[in-house]
């Protein structure tokens, strides 16, 4: 399967999810796997699953690490992208938080590694 890996920097204060709508657009991705980050995300939005089945939808405003982060870009038949990505992070006080990122903004300068897969070379069994 042909591949590589591109590196997104978004500046403080950027939108997460418009950016790798625009980096999907800009290099003709159709599939990819959002696979690393490094930095801190703000401002942002998550859905997560808690105790007894419950979900959970929480808005942070202050900073946090990125501790992990994955996901999948796929464009749709209508030409527009199902991003979906998944955060794990942490505060100063070692508080943790996971679950699917609505929306956030990188807090200084956040770096994520995407990588882009050519659909023709896939082997479907």
């Amino acid at each position: 399967m042909a591949e590589h890996t591109l590196i997104l920097k978004l500046n403080d204060g950027t939108d997460i999810i418009p950016a790798l709508e625009k980096l999907a657009k800009d290099k003709a991705i159709d599939y990819g796997f959002i696979e690393s980050g490094c930095g801190k995300i703000k401002e942002f939005e998550i859905i997560s699953h808690e105790q007894k089945g419950s979900v959970n939808r929480t808005l942070f405003k202050q900073e946090f690490e990125l501790d992990a982060i994955s996901g999948k870009i796929q464009r749709t038949k209508e030409h527009g992208f199902t991003i979906i990505v998944r955060v794990s992070v942490s505060s100063t006080g070692f508080t943790s938080n996971a679950g699917q990122l609505i929306s956030g903004k990188a807090a200084g300068c956040l770096e994520l590694g995407i990588r882009k897969v050519d659909l023709k070379k896939i082997i479907q069994a």
